[in-house]
């Protein structure tokens, strides 16, 4: 059997040997975070027309893909991407970079690098983290499909404050920046989960609770973020999303 096999590669070495450099491919996804502009709107000829966002007020609508080459000397390949506040972005998938890193361009000009994960899939979190949106946070999240399914739900926190969360009798923190997977335990269908922000007073404060309820073809996830509309009563909120596993 052995001796049949090394005659296969002897006979198609072109064939193996393609096989073997093909690049490792890695899939991409963008969630832009943060609170919309207030509605506007202006009446003309009695008519109510509504005033687009000012500049900076929400997250560039396209985006340009800088995937760096194979080669150094090489041209980077350019891919297009559409962003929308609060919804995840379709996927991209292009040969993975040996600096795992790929730019975002805006116009003529570097929108955000954006770092991938060690999995074969990366879902990057960004956020407004000057007065608009030409200066963004970026976080990583693996989003792989072992990484779905290594629990129930996922817990992100991409603010700069540990939060708490109560999940079920569990009390647990959330570190800056990082994400947090829970499973509900053995023969638990649903499960009620708190999460806490810390408030200026220096105690925690509710700013969700919801039950959270078993599937094994759905991932539920929690993002927190922090509020960046104006004067806002709670400093933090929830984005939940719920993905196919």
């Amino acid at each position: 059997m052995m001796l049949r096999a090394l005659r296969l590669i002897l006979v198609f070495p072109p064939l193996w040997a393609s096989a073997q450099d093909k690049p490792a491919l890695h899939t991409m996804r963008i969630l832009p975070l943060g609170d919309p502009p207030p509605f506007r709107q202006e009446v003309r000829n009695g008519v109510r027309y509504e005033i687009p966002a000012a500049e900076g007020t929400i997250p560039p609508r396209n985006l340009e893909i800088a995937i760096p080459p194979k080669e150094k000397a090489g041209e980077p390949t350019s891919m297009k991407l559409r962003l929308r506040l609060g919804m995840i972005s379709e996927p991209l998938e292009f040969p993975l970079p040996e600096t795992r890193s790929i730019e975002a361009r805006q116009g003529s000009g570097t929108w955000a690098k954006l770092p991938l994960s060690s999995s074969e899939a990366t879902l990057v979190l960004v956020w407004r983290s000057g007065p608009d949106w030409n200066k963004v946070g970026v976080l990583p999240i693996p989003d792989g499909k072992a990484d779905r399914s290594q629990g129930d739900c996922r817990f992100i926190n991409v603010t700069s404050k540990p939060m708490g969360l109560v999940f079920g009798s569990e009390r647990l923190k959330i570190e800056p920046r990082t994400a947090l997977m829970r499973t509900l335990p053995a023969g638990t269908q649903e499960i009620t989960a708190s999460i806490l922000y810390p408030a200026a007073d220096g105690s925690l404060q509710p700013c969700l609770s919801t039950k959270i309820m078993k599937s094994a073809e759905k991932l539920q996830q929690f993002i927190i973020h922090a509020a960046d509309g104006e004067k806002p009563r709670i400093p933090v909120k929830v984005l939940p999303l719920e993905e196919p596993r």
